[in-house]
């Protein structure tokens, strides 16, 4: 007999959505719209043509992957020296999309008290997801639409209600928390600012997986992410922890865990908000200090990882150029190229090339200390280069 959260329509899947199953029901709802997306040529996914992945040699283990679709994604065509630009509704936006591209909606506060753990998991009841759009969400807090030039598989964006510019608020934060936490546990979201690899002005958070979809895979820099590879960065206040990453990772990165797993097995809500909370006013420090930022959320280790970093324009006349966004601080390097000629060290490079110059990790340090994080002595170092430059 077949879970009662599968619909009839799961017996149809073609092969290439075999991998829509056995993930829960946001993931399976997901995975079959974007591969129906597919199928009506909205979006460019050929990944039987593209060759095998790429590892750099390297200690960090970098990997190269070839997306020849994402030369014809929009850039920015602009050179600004901030991460705050006002919305500008002439300019293109989310809600300019057709409604072909639309994949569902998406409102956790539907949802009653549940949660979502190892062992259980009663937030699958389809209450926040909607296939039936036939808008653009009006009423719901999100809408999830296709990345017509995917990196990979169920590649998508979570645009949440609203016309706002590319800066992370709070709600914004605690909707990619709840999806990620109700999704698959290879999924992954990312925010990047202007200047951190955002192309389009209108707050969104990338979900992707790791490799090319069905076959799981590790992205180089979750190696660095559990403990002992992790540095312990502050006193824990109450349900999260603060880590840093280690000084063998070439950007450095703030990682906030959640470590109450009794509050999951009574209601997820709680976590989803409490540790947003926290992530969240230091991203706003960030914020006031308008400096560059990557935020990575990992929920199937409940954990959001912050990496403050330089402003940098890369893409923003040309999109085939290499770039420092969220897939890079992972280690997972996207080329528009064949003739990349990218190396381990270059891809090091690169990436330490966005760290930040010391008087602004200072700022970070003190930003940290201020919003009420203890910080231990050994986690007070500053990044300094330890990687060849990129001429």
């Amino acid at each position: 007999m077949l879970p009662y959260w599968v619909p009839a329509a799961a017996l149809l899947l073609p092969a290439t959505a075999s991998s829509c199953l056995g993930e829960g029901y946001l993931h399976q709802q997901l995975c079959q719209a974007w591969e129906q997306k597919r199928s009506e040529g909205v979006l460019q996914w050929t990944e039987s043509e593209l060759p095998a992945l790429e590892v750099l040699e390297g200690p960090t283990a970098m990997v190269v992957q070839l997306a020849p679709n994402r030369g014809q994604k929009r850039s920015l065509n602009a050179t600004i020296n901030s991460t705050r630009l006002p919305f500008d509704d002439q300019r293109f936006h989310f809600g300019k999309v057709a409604s072909a591209e639309v994949l569902l909606c998406f409102n956790p506060w539907r949802q009653t008290a549940c949660h979502h753990t190892e062992t259980s998991n009663t937030c699958h009841w389809p209450k926040y997801a909607d296939l039936s759009t036939g808008d653009r969400c009006e009423e719901e807090q999100a809408m999830v639409i296709v990345n017509k030039h995917p990196i990979c598989r169920n590649h998508f964006l979570l645009v949440p209600r609203g016309e706002q510019p590319q800066v992370l608020t709070l709600e914004a934060l605690m909707l990619g928390l709840a999806f990620g936490l109700r999704g698959s546990k290879r999924l992954w979201l990312s925010f990047n600012t202007i200047g951190a690899g955002a192309s389009v002005n209108h707050l969104h958070l990338h979900g992707f997986m790791a490799g090319f979809g069905t076959e799981p895979m590790d992205f180089p820099l979750e190696r660095y992410l559990d403990f002992p590879a992790l540095l312990p960065a502050a006193t824990s206040r109450g349900p999260v922890s603060l880590w840093r990453t280690p000084r063998q990772w070439p950007l450095c990165g703030w990682v906030f865990e959640w470590t109450d797993n009794r509050a999951l097995e009574i209601d997820s809500t709680l976590a989803e908000r409490r540790l947003a909370e926290f992530v969240h006013a230091f991203v706003k420090t960030l914020q006031v200090l308008d400096l560059a930022h990557n935020v990575i959320i990992r929920m199937s280790h409940r954990q959001v990882i912050v990496f403050p970093r330089k402003t940098l324009f890369e893409q923003s006349k040309d999109v085939t150029e290499l770039q420092v966004s969220g897939h890079e601080v992972l280690g997972w390097w996207v080329v528009a190229r064949k003739e990349h000629a990218l190396t381990g060290v270059e891809a090091e490079a690169r990436l330490q090339q966005a760290q930040l110059p010391r008087s602004a990790q200072q700022k970070v340090l003190k930003a940290l200390e201020w919003i009420g994080w203890t910080l231990k002595e050994e986690a007070k170092f500053l990044c300094d280069t330890q990687f060849p430059t990129v001429a």
